[in-house]
């Protein structure tokens, strides 16, 4: 199997793209050393690596565009079980991705379970104003009528601030930025995040809690919160997670917060999509009940484990790019029963000898990682359309396009 890499341009905020647009600790992930710096190494993947190609068990027939997946066997049983194919290795370009990637299609709308339940569109069609402090911020980010927040510069918040539905809060240009605190949405619907880098938030970055419905997180960059980066929890559904980029940091995204929630059940429908998990140790995502849709994103460095599938959750991971990831895939974390897992066309690498985790919940890690598949979860075909991009194609994709400061107009 050969890999490929692109890469590509920076990109240009467009104006006329703004009119459209409890603390969850869950607690079992042991806390690390304190690490500096910017998470993963940030390059593209090497040109020596040991790579295994997943073709897990199916839920439907997927919308994958195409594979570059070989063969390997998935779990279809009820019991927890490894896929992966062996010992092929992977040529791909190191340092930079090389040049010009064709961007993807922009959107103006999210893809996957935001797009359902009535769809997301934020403040569309309201109020547009523009804040550079805390106390303009927060008043317009308040109330249910339709407002797109715009954020210039740099803003200091702390603790939780809360969010009020149809609500478009987006950076302009490429250094928005919410410092020291973060975003809270409980009982809220219809709200779109766009284009902002949180840095240093002392709870969550962002907390979508309490039967919160319809969330578009969108082209942001995430790190160094005190908790969580972002926390979907409590019968909150219909969320988008999509572009973003996670540094630095060890719990990114819990979704379901207690073992106990049982009432969690039928809500917490997510999609990732497009995301960067650059040296980030767990939770990508950590899911409890929930119907979760992984795709096209692309793991670097993560020295705990990929994507977790706990209690009863149904866990579907299609297409994504591990590099130097141990537990790429884990049914069920710590105390928590096993939930549901299938893995298809993943590209699974490693170049690098596997180092100790500081997770004494994570095992020894093995020589070749694989995703463990557990069940047949559920179908994101029949749920809504999507397309996904060739797995190969992702690294150079996610890191020439993903994060604040790189929405684009064709």
């Amino acid at each position: 199997m050969t890999s490929r890499s692109k890469s590509g341009r920076t990109l240009v905020f467009p104006f006329a793209l703004l009119a459209l647009g409890l603390c969850a600790c869950g607690g079992d992930e042991a806390t690390p050393r304190a690490v500096d710096g910017a998470g993963g190494s940030g390059g593209a993947p090497p040109a020596s690596s040991s790579a295994t190609a997943s073709s897990g068990a199916t839920a439907g027939s997927g919308a994958m565009a195409s594979s570059s997946a070989t063969t390997g066997s998935g779990a279809t049983g009820g019991t927890a079980a490894a896929s992966a194919a062996s010992g092929t290795s992977s040529a791909s370009t190191g340092g930079d991705p090389p040049t010009d990637p064709p961007p993807p299609a922009p959107e103006n709308v999210p893809v996957g379970f935001a797009s359902l339940n009535g769809g997301t569109t934020g403040g569309e069609g309201g109020t547009v104003v523009t804040v550079s402090d805390a106390a303009s911020l927060l008043e317009a980010m308040a109330g249910t009528e339709p407002r797109v927040v715009q954020i210039s510069g740099t803003i200091e918040l702390s603790g939780m601030n809360d969010v009020g539905s149809n609500k478009t809060i987006i950076g302009l240009g490429a250094d928005a930025t919410i410092v020291g605190g973060g975003l809270y949405l409980y009982r809220e619907k219809n709200v779109i995040i766009r284009n902002i880098t949180f840095q240093d938030a002392n709870e969550d970055a962002i907390g979508i809690t309490t039967e919160t419905t319809n969330v578009w997180i969108d082209h942001c960059t995430f790190m160094n919160a005190a908790d969580g980066l972002i926390d979907i929890v409590r019968e909150s559904s219909y969320v988008t997670l999509s572009w973003n980029v996670f540094r630095n940091h060890h719990k990114t995204i819990l979704i379901g917060h207690s073992d106990a929630a049982s009432s969690d059940a039928g809500f917490l429908k997510v999609t990732l999509h497009h995301n960067w998990f650059d040296g980030t140790q767990t939770r990508h995502p950590s899911v409890r009940f929930g119907e979760v849709h992984v795709f096209n994103n692309y793991y670097l460095d993560n020295l705990s484990y990929g994507v977790a599938s706990r209690m009863e959750a149904d866990v579907v991971v299609e297409g994504n790019y591990f590099l130097n990831t141990w537990f790429p895939c884990r049914a069920g974390y710590a105390d928590s029963e096993p939930g549901d897992i299938v893995e298809r066309d993943n590209i699974i690498e490693t170049n690098m000898p596997p180092p100790p985790s500081e997770d004494p919940n994570d095992p020894p890690p093995p020589a070749t990682p694989v995703c463990e598949a557990r069940g047949t979860a559920f179908d994101p075909a029949a749920m809504y359309p999507y397309d996904a991009d060739p797995v190969e194609d992702v690294p150079a994709l996610v890191m020439s396009y993903a994060g604040a400061g790189r929405i684009w107009d064709e």
